[in-house]
């Protein structure tokens, strides 16, 4: 058993950057906010899934979408993979013009979104 756990750690290391050296580099895009007090929860979450069906998904570069929600700080995160971040900012700036979010984007307090982004190779 004590040389069990050493050959698995090193499997998921070594697992791990051959990974990271084998994949595309890509853009994470990572927004927080808090989605205003008087929106009921299911029905955000519901605007939420049809953000990623109908508008994100659909997004040239597009490759994952992910969100969630804590509740230690009421915040949503929302996490998107792009293949570059010319694709990141085409999408971002259709979005809060697009029809087909306007439900969920009158649901986001605004002073609280946050986005950040970071190159990943």
């Amino acid at each position: 058993m004590k040389l069990l756990i050493p050959l698995i750690l090193s499997t998921l290391i070594f697992t791990d950057q051959t990974k990271s050296e084998d994949r595309e580099p890509y853009v994470l895009e990572v927004t927080t906010f808090s989605y205003k007090a008087k929106v009921d929860a299911e029905l955000f979450w519901s605007e939420d899934a049809k953000v990623e069906a109908n508008y994100t998904s659909k997004q040239p570069g597009f490759i994952s979408r992910e969100s969630g929600y804590s509740k230690e700080t009421n915040e949503v995160v929302v996490v998107v993979r792009w293949k570059t971040t010319e694709a990141a900012d085409a999408s971002m700036q259709k979005f809060m013009e697009d029809t087909t979010v306007s439900n969920y984007v009158m649901m986001i307090e605004g002073s609280t979104m946050k986005m950040s982004r970071y190159d990943v190779r």
